[in-house]
């Protein structure tokens, strides 16, 4: 049985009179990349912030490495790296001073700077300034400070935004690497389901402050399969007539539609409804994008 990294129940978060979170339960086993996604403005930066210890919950409970946050938070924290938003640094320091400043007040060893440099392939540029680094770069030093204290987990607030797409391809691939390489269980944040897709090996998605899908990335790719699409005169009559015959079919929008199958099954079907003079107008493959399933369970709130 997996471990539980992360677990919450009932997690909520009320402003006022309005849920910015409401009910959230997540679960992270140990060695994912779980992919928390969601339109902005969605719930992920404040549910974030409640596992952090940097916003209280209204209701509910938080649990990491099976711990109590509530009565244990420092204890977990210690095992627990984060970059939220954007990262923080000294602009006339080089990397090096930056980590080095960090490093003190982790009471890291300082073998770990060159070690966390290295992870996020920043190592031949530790003695430049910071003002001159590129966001991707910046954002690579945000990871490298986050790692700084050896964690267990890392937690990663939109981590892209912003970045190029040679950026996004560093940042991606970096996180790909960790939990193989390192040991280290990440929960990444993202409004962009592309994104997710190529790096997530779970998803959560949260829409108007509720968990409305929890799987695996596997899961919901099954729920984008193609269908074949088969339009006809006498639809009602020639998808009952492919019932009674044991085929699997539905019926929709006027045509009839079969589960994603074989080339010869489709032809079995097509000669069904030939012998029994239905006239086959269109016979096409329809497929929905892991999109088109986004914007399905968010209601139209689309990722940019």
């Amino acid at each position: 049985m997996s471990e539980l990294i992360i677990e919450t129940n009932q997690l909520t978060k009320k402003f006022s009179n309005r849920y910015a979170v409401e009910n959230i339960d997540l679960k992270i086993n140990k060695g994912e990349i779980y992919g928390f996604l969601g339109p902005n403005g969605a719930g992920k930066t404040t549910t974030i912030r409640m596992l952090l210890g940097l916003a209280k919950p209204t209701k509910g409970s938080i649990h990491i490495f099976g711990k109590n946050m509530k009565k244990e938070k420092l204890n977990v924290l210690k095992k627990v790296g984060s970059l939220v938003e954007y990262p923080s640094y000294y602009g006339h320091l080089n990397a090096y001073e930056n980590l080095e400043a960090l490093r003190i007040l982790l009471d890291a060893p300082k073998s770990r700077i060159n070690e966390v440099l290295s992870i996020v392939r920043l190592s031949n540029e530790a003695k430049r300034p910071v003002k001159g680094f590129s966001l991707g770069m910046k954002q690579r030093l945000g990871i490298a400070a986050a790692l700084l204290g050896n964690p267990e987990l890392l937690i990663l607030d939109e981590p892209t935004n912003g970045l190029d797409p040679s950026g996004i391809l560093e940042i991606r691939e970096l996180i790909k690497s960790m939990p193989k390489e390192h040991g280290i269980t990440i929960l990444v944040s993202s409004h962009l389901l592309s994104e997710m897709d190529q790096m997530a090996t779970q998803v959560g998605i949260i829409s108007k402050g509720k968990m409305i899908f929890q799987d695996s990335i596997e899961a919901l790719r099954q729920r984008a399969q193609s269908k074949i699409a088969i339009k006809v005169d006498q639809t009602e009559q020639a998808w009952r007539m492919l019932l009674s015959k044991g085929r699997q079919a539905e019926m929709d929008n006027n045509q009839i539609y079969l589960p994603h199958t074989s080339d010869e099954e489709i032809s079995t079907v097509i000669g069904d409804l030939i012998h029994d003079r239905f006239s086959v107008y269109r016979v096409q493959e329809e497929k929905k994008s892991l999109e088109d399933i986004f914007l399905e369970l968010t209601g139209g709130e689309g990722s940019l």
